[in-house]
């Protein structure tokens, strides 16, 4: 595919979301690379934006769809035709982890005519090995898959590894993201509260926003409010993230969330030196390996999030080690090294 100007097709941050933040990123890996990038932004939901992709749809010849559910399963049937020309080429990442479970629940008619569209595109790049598994599956080899992990920008200065000795200060801890009920958190203030006790040896505090209308957000600060030594500290700037992270020891990630992916949060905290503290869900282990970046815990389980919190107390020569092994894991989501991956893929021949 060379440097052929391409059109970019999903979510573009700002606003901050998971999926747009990503594309954000690789818009800009690939203009770093020298290829012109025209993007048709879904999160500007208006008829201009409808009649863009129709005139990106006649004119362009090479796509790069990066969404979720609805643009992806909205686009294919259009870009199919187009894609089917050998002189057009196409490539798609699938936000989020929910893909191939989409696929199964179609109806069989309905999932056949899908693959074939899907497979118009020159390869399809989740994020994570074990999603290329259940993929392969479906798609039976009419595709060509590989992992394009999430990226963040990544400082170039290491992380302030302070020495946490388990005594002279609580351990720090921190939660960055979307809060809704299956984040987990209410697992982590319950937790906190556990090890705590009648002492101070863990602090948390607590980053992010709530959708409209969710029932949880007042649930979930009368918890918080409620729990000593923890703290809702309200949304952070995209920018201000990795510096943020920089202050604590352990970045928890508690989720049980069904369409959990690969968070770029974590590629935040891996960026940040921090500890990881995350629930053996979805695809956590293929990117937490469990002992070497932090630990791993059972899903919904205040007390194993409990004894987790306890082993990093009891064993403070952990969090170091750690931290450190995470700034490490942090190089291989950068936006130059994920750019590459992809320009591996834009150059190929499928």
């Amino acid at each position: 595919m060379g440097t052929r100007p391409i059109v970019g097709i999903g979510p573009l941050s700002p606003p901050i979301t998971g999926p747009g933040l990503k594309n954000k990123y690789i818009k800009q890996g690939l203009e770093n690379a020298g290829i012109p990038v025209t993007w048709v932004n879904t999160l500007n939901r208006s008829p201009a934006t409808v009649v863009d992709l129709v005139r990106q749809y006649r004119t362009a010849d090479r796509f790069l769809v990066s969404a979720s559910t609805k643009v992806r399963f909205g686009t294919a049937p259009l870009l199919a035709r187009r894609l089917s020309s050998p002189d057009v080429d196409g490539i798609l990442l699938p936000a989020g982890g929910a893909f191939a479970t989409e696929l199964q629940d179609l109806p069989a008619w309905l999932r056949r005519r899908y693959l074939g569209w899907f497979c118009q595109f020159d390869c399809i790049l989740p994020q994570s090995d074990e999603l290329v598994d259940e993929l392969s599956d479906l798609f039976e080899g009419g595709v060509c898959l590989s992992t394009l992990p999430n990226l963040r920008p990544v400082p170039d200065d290491p992380p302030n590894f302070e020495p946490f000795v388990g005594t002279e200060r609580p351990l720090r801890i921190a939660y960055v993201g979307r809060i809704k009920e299956t984040k987990g958190l209410h697992y982590l203030l319950d937790a906190v509260t556990q090890v705590n006790g009648s002492s101070d040896r863990v602090e948390l505090d607590v980053f992010g926003h709530f959708l409209d209308g969710d029932d949880y957000k007042p649930r979930f600060l009368r918890q918080c409010e409620s729990t000593p030594n923890a703290s809702f500290r309200g949304k952070l700037d995209n920018e201000q993230v990795i510096p943020q992270l920089r202050e604590y020891d352990v970045f928890a990630f508690p989720t049980y969330y069904p369409g959990e992916g690969f968070p770029g949060v974590l590629v935040e905290a891996f960026a940040a030196g921090c500890a990881i503290l995350a629930t053996d869900w979805n695809y956590n282990s293929e990117l937490i390996t469990d002992g070497t970046e932090g630990l791993l815990c059972q899903p919904e389980s205040v007390t194993d999030l409990q004894d987790k919190i306890e082993l990093l107390l009891d064993e403070p020569e952990r969090v170091e080690q750690y931290r450190r092994n995470s700034w490490q894991k942090a190089q291989n989501y950068s936006v130059t090294s994920v750019t590459n991956e992809l320009l591996s893929h834009l150059q190929a021949d499928h």
